[in-house]
């Protein structure tokens, strides 16, 4: 009888352990016509556990999860972003998504190309107040924001990046004497974009404020660490509800794990380099048309010599009441300790609008 017993407990403990393990979630993402998505983003429980994958060319993927209750986020650039609900229970689970195709944002100076990348021509028509026939700009520099890439335009104002990953990107265009630019641009999945970008002669004063800010956040973004990043006006979803969850669906936030639901603690916001104290949920869909670009920092990621537009404070030396809602302190914290033990957690956000003028 002894022996019986055992045996069972023995079984009993294995299946529970068994129940308790690992978990396959796997399934084909198709677009309406019924054809496989590839390169699709994937993201498991995005606010905790952050795992991720990308579909191959037959739309599959495949990604190992304990087992529980979890958030499916799906991204691809040229489909509507969608999450979906799903109890792993057992040792494999299949989940098929359906993706509907929305137009991708191409800008009036961007036109598609056969061949993938990003292509383009730099050019100048002197000062709004004295122009003249388009010229081309050599050595003008093309700084990609959030990827490892760069490039600088020959003498016929020429440049190419044919590296450059499909997806929403913002790059920056440079040229002592004239105004920088900050441009949102997407890579379709099959080819890639070229530019013709216009820039001007620096004769006012609030294009020299503009030129100041943007040679700022690129500053910033190359000496911040990952996985802080930029989130270009192409990333965001124009029919979310509000801009946290514009920001949560954003393909440039997923790819790095940042965590924008903590509970604990409240985002410090800055809008055209001035604070604010609004949230995130209280910034709507229809103003979200008017952002040029959106600084994202988590705790982890900050320099402390990185200081905050318009204000005296650095960005790695914000108080605790900055952080924490309703006044909380974080143990152990003090208001000048740097806090970076939050993971990746949201932490200061800088929203660039195209009305700074």
């Amino acid at each position: 009888m002894r022996a019986v017993a055992l045996l069972l407990g023995v079984l009993l403990t294995t299946s529970a352990v068994h129940a308790q393990g690992p978990a396959v979630v796997s399934g084909t993402v198709r677009d309406e016509a019924g054809a496989p998505v590839r390169e699709v983003l994937v993201v498991i429980d995005p606010d905790s556990l952050s795992l991720r994958t990308r579909t191959g060319v037959d739309g599959r993927y495949r990604i190992t999860v304990p087992t529980g209750r979890y958030e499916v986020r799906v991204v691809r650039i040229g489909f509507k972003p969608q999450s979906h609900i799903i109890d792993v229970a057992g040792p494999t689970h299949e989940l098929n998504i359906t993706l509907t195709s929305v137009a991708i944002p191409l800008s009036t100076i961007t036109v598609r190309v056969a061949r993938p990348g990003l292509y383009g021509t730099v050019i100048t028509r002197g000062i709004d107040l004295l122009p003249h026939a388009p010229v081309p700009l050599r050595a003008a520099n093309i700084q990609v924001l959030n990827e490892p890439y760069q490039a600088k335009a020959g003498s016929d104002g020429r440049f190419s990046i044919p590296d450059l990953p499909i997806g929403a990107h913002a790059i920056l265009v440079a040229l002592d004497r004239y105004v920088t630019r900050m441009i949102p641009v997407t890579v379709p999945p099959e080819g890639g974009v070229e530019l013709t970008i216009q820039l001007d002669s620096l004769y006012a004063d609030y294009q020299r404020r503009d030129e100041i800010q943007t040679r700022e956040i690129g500053w910033r973004m190359r000496r911040a660490n990952s996985p802080a990043t930029f989130v270009s006006a192409h990333d965001l979803d124009p029919e979310a509800k509000d801009l946290r969850q514009a920001l949560r669906y954003a393909q440039s936030v997923l790819t790095r794990g940042i965590n924008l639901m903590d509970p604990r603690i409240r985002p410090v916001i800055y809008i055209d380099g001035q604070r604010t104290y609004l949230a995130l949920s209280d910034l709507k869909a229809e103003d979200i048309a008017g952002f040029s670009g959106i600084e994202v920092y988590p705790p982890n990621t900050l320099d402390d010599g990185l200081s905050v537009p318009g204000s005296s404070a650095s960005v790695g030396f914000l108080g605790d009441s900055d952080l924490f809602s309703g006044g909380e302190r974080a143990p152990g914290f003090s208001n000048r300790t740097s806090v970076r033990s939050r993971g990746n957690t949201a932490y200061l956000i800088m929203i660039w609008t195209n009305r700074r003028r």
